[in-house]
């Protein structure tokens, strides 16, 4: 099996890319915290998330099944105890 991208599982791709960006976001959010309050830093992120989901709707991206399992997944994760 090739290792390009396009021969991938896209289930596996995508899980690579979320980890990838989480990464990413994780060295970017340290630095929002210290200049806002986190409250104000969740809030812009969650205004992000929303105008994302729209975009992805709109265009067709996602269905608005896939949105709602995102926000499902959110809410899980926000208040589900470990």
């Amino acid at each position: 099996m090739s290792d390009s991208a396009s021969s991938a599982d896209p289930e596996d791709l995508f899980d690579r890319q979320l980890l990838d960006c989480t990464v990413d976001l994780n060295g970017i959010v340290p630095e929002l915290a210290a200049r806002y309050s986190p409250v104000a830093v969740i809030a812009a992120l969650a205004t992000h998330v929303g105008g994302g989901l729209k975009i992805c709707l709109a265009s067709g991206v996602c269905t608005a099944e896939q949105a709602r399992n995102l926000i499902r997944r959110l809410e899980r994760l926000t208040f589900e105890q470990d």
